[in-house]
């Protein structure tokens, strides 16, 4: 039996839920970073609010450290944020926060026998284009969508908040959930508490992402008293 370290990706575009990522050998790292067509991390991220480089987890003398890489949103361990360029020693089932929640990670140290495949890493899911309703199509992974054919540029709220609500698809979504996917920077670092927004402000970001999908607005259904839902038939 031997010892294996895994990062698994509880949250994270493009990658799916329980993907699994093997540790790299000491005097390796492993990088996470924002996905651009420059960024050679390791594991990459589609969400703007994860830095180009954001962290790495690296072994030394056995002992696994994750260090922040003076990003932007932060890294936390356990909902404690990291100093940044501050290694900090990681035990099992310890849970990893990037960009205040918009990526969560668990690190994981099974024991395996070697004469046994060894868990391999999930790739990406692959971008696939899905029809929300009739003319409206959307490609979340590329964060691209398109109204009869044509494609709509949309601002970054605008985007997050229609692949969040097409993530969570015919599921009602509260204006807390909203608030801490849409608005991450306005969490208090170190805090549990939820950003700093008004309901006002939800409600003119649906109500302009709404008007620029015209007749397709309607998608989005409003959730009295609770939040708001994108309903596909």
């Amino acid at each position: 039996m031997k010892d294996s370290l895994y990062i698994r990706i509880e949250a994270g575009d493009p990658y799916d839920t329980g993907s699994l990522i093997p540790l790299k050998p000491a005097g390796e790292t492993l990088t996470f970073g924002r996905s651009s067509q420059t960024n050679d991390t390791d594991v990459s991220f589609i969400s703007p609010y994860v830095s180009r480089l954001h962290a790495e987890i690296f072994l030394q003398d056995g002992v696994s450290f994750i260090k922040d890489l003076d990003s932007k949103h932060g890294t936390a361990l356990n909902n404690n944020l990291l100093e940044p360029n501050m290694p900090k020693q990681l035990h099992p089932g310890d849970v990893i926060s990037l960009a205040k929640g918009v990526i969560l990670l668990t690190y994981l140290n099974t024991q395996t026998d070697e004469t046994e495949l060894t868990m391999e890493f999930t790739s990406p899911i692959q971008p696939t284009e899905t029809q929300i309703t009739n003319g409206l199509h959307i490609i979340p992974e590329r964060r691209q969508i398109s109204i009869d054919g044509e494609p709509l540029f949309l601002s970054g709220k605008h985007t997050d908040l229609l692949v969040f609500l097409y993530r969570k698809k015919n599921q009602a979504v509260s204006s807390d959930e909203i608030k801490i996917h849409i608005w991450p920077e306005r969490m208090v670092p170190g805090s549990n508490e939820i950003p700093d927004v008004g309901n006002d402000e939800i409600n003119a970001l649906v109500y302009r992402l709404r008007k620029k999908l015209g007749p397709y607005g309607d998608s989005i259904v409003t959730v009295p008293r609770y939040g708001y839902m994108l309903q596909i038939n």
